[in-house]
């Protein structure tokens, strides 16, 4: 008999369509399809936003009032937001950086489309937690790791991937098989299969590596080994810090947690999972070890930021400001100035600046991530408008990432933007904190544990190498992560609730 077409399933199709395009979309944006659009949408976003948007609309014919009413104040709130701080960025001095092309149009669709999209497919799923339980997601997740780590090995084997150092569409020329031979630069046997960033890649596999090792306790199935071992090894290919030594660490801690809950009694003893992980991960490692990565990382030697031409630093002591731009273009690779950032923020714009910057210490000048910081800091100040603090000098200022989220979020969008576009993220996760706390002994479990790790984790790799938010994939993931975790608080009290009843 045909099942009845219901607004729970017309949402979960959805849903499921949103969340396992996620990966094929991610590499379709190294293609010629992200150019497509209509009615000036790309293609790729325009997808999201008609699943998003329809089940948005579902979800209210469900709920109650109140709870529509609580999107729509939301909703009030940012509009009024992004007029203010339009009203605030076309104050800017683009004297000051002229790359700066500020458009109400992009930069309220940006907000929407990146920031605003991911919290409303948060309060999608929050509102249809009777839809989408700890299985759904699970079933989601183990997709998401097959479709993301096989495509990457296989075509590392194929030597059809990317190289995950190169910004171009480089293919790499050499594959897992020739870790044993190639004596040259590691970063050439680095894949990102037909992924369009490395570092957002590292940032998924990161936050899906916990629960890929949940489910190995969890199921213990021969898939699921599998699943474990073709994960690790991915993370190790792909090649960043991020994901070959977060393949390590996190299987490391979450071991450590199991068997901390097992001495506590928390969780029972389970001989399969110890026998398929102990020997899953130690292989994995040993291959970590063995690969280039980690004899590349080995060899790299500490920076050699000693003085060579002390001509260069005599001359600055003298030099009139114009003749600067002479001087640096002479000794700019003894200053160790990036010509990147002399294009950015042209020094005849600000002399002062790159003058401080040829003085300073050379370390400092070589860690990308504080330079461009540094510029973007003296933009600021330079730009004297007390309100870019709260409101921020807007994603149309045309800035380079900083690779640091939340300093980049401040900058762009001011302390407010920041409470209001990612402040909702930690308000969920303090929320779920106190709610699991107040149930301690029913949610110290390793279940938990994993749920929160990978949610913590993708909040915490944000700051220290950016690539979760301001990019739509890692915040989605972000959010599914979030939603699980919210699954498994409430389902763990929902047990509490009936176990007290039940003694009642």
């Amino acid at each position: 008999m045909r099942e009845k077409i219901t607004k729970d399933n017309i949402i979960k199709v959805l849903i499921t369509i949103l969340l396992i395009q996620l990966p094929f979309l991610d590499m379709l944006r190294t293609t010629a399809f992200k150019d497509i659009e209509i009615f000036g949408i790309a293609l790729i976003e325009l997808g999201n936003i008609i699943l998003i948007g329809i089940s948005l609309i579902i979800t209210f014919t469900k709920i109650k009032l109140k709870d529509i009413l609580k999107y729509i104040g939301f909703i009030l709130i940012v509009i009024i937001y992004i007029v203010l701080h339009y009203f605030n960025i076309i104050k800017f001095d683009t004297n000051i950086f002229p790359d700066a092309d500020f458009n109400f149009i992009t930069e309220t669709f940006y907000i929407l489309r990146v920031y605003v999209l991911p919290l409303t497919l948060l309060y999608v799923l929050f509102y249809n937690r009777q839809i989408f339980n700890k299985e759904y997601y699970f079933k989601i997740i183990k997709v998401i790791i097959g479709i993301i780590s096989f495509s990457i090995i296989i075509l590392n084997i194929l030597k059809l991937s990317y190289i995950s150092y190169s910004a171009e569409k480089n293919h790499v020329l050499y594959n897992i098989f020739d870790y044993f031979l190639y004596q040259g630069d590691y970063k050439q046997l680095s894949s990102r299969g037909f992924f369009d960033s490395a570092n957002e890649l590292s940032a998924i596999l990161f936050m899906l590596m916990p629960i890929n090792i949940y489910l190995l306790y969890k199921e213990g199935k021969k898939s699921n080994v599998v699943l474990y071992v073709c994960q690790y090894i991915a993370m190790v290919l792909l090649g960043t810090r991020t994901s070959a030594y977060g393949a390590f660490l996190i299987s490391i801690v979450s071991f450590g947690a199991y068997v901390l809950l097992v001495l506590m009694k928390k969780e029972k003893i389970s001989e399969s999972f110890n026998v398929n992980f102990i020997v899953a991960s130690l292989a994995c490692t040993a291959f970590l070890f063995i690969s280039p990565f980690t004899f590349g990382r080995m060899n790299e030697g500490t920076p050699d930021f000693s003085i060579k031409d002390q001509t260069a630093y005599t001359d600055l002591e003298n030099v009139k400001i114009e003749d600067l731009d002479k001087l640096i273009e002479k000794y700019k690779s003894e200053y160790l100035i990036n010509d990147a950032y002399l294009k950015m923020y042209p020094l005849k714009n600000d002399p002062e600046f790159w003058l401080s910057m040829a003085k300073r210490d050379k370390a400092l000048n070589n860690d990308n991530r504080r330079m461009k910081i540094d510029i973007i800091n003296r933009v600021e100040e330079r730009n004297n408008n007390s309100y870019d603090k709260w409101l921020g000098m807007g994603y149309t200022l045309n800035f380079m990432d900083l690779e640091r989220d939340y300093v980049y979020q401040y900058y762009i969008f001011g302390i407010v933007g920041l409470l209001l576009l990612i402040g909702p993220y930690f308000i969920v996760l303090i929320y779920l904190a106190v709610k699991g706390l107040r149930n301690f002994n029913k949610n110290f479990k390793f279940i938990t544990i994993l749920g929160c790790m990978s949610v913590v984790l993708g909040l915490l790799i944000a700051y220290y190498s950016g690539h979760v938010f301001g990019w739509v994939s890692p915040m989605m993931y972000l959010v599914m992560f979030l939603a699980l975790l919210i699954c498994i608080i409430y389902d763990n009290c929902e047990v509490l609730k009936k176990v007290k009843k039940v003694k009642k």
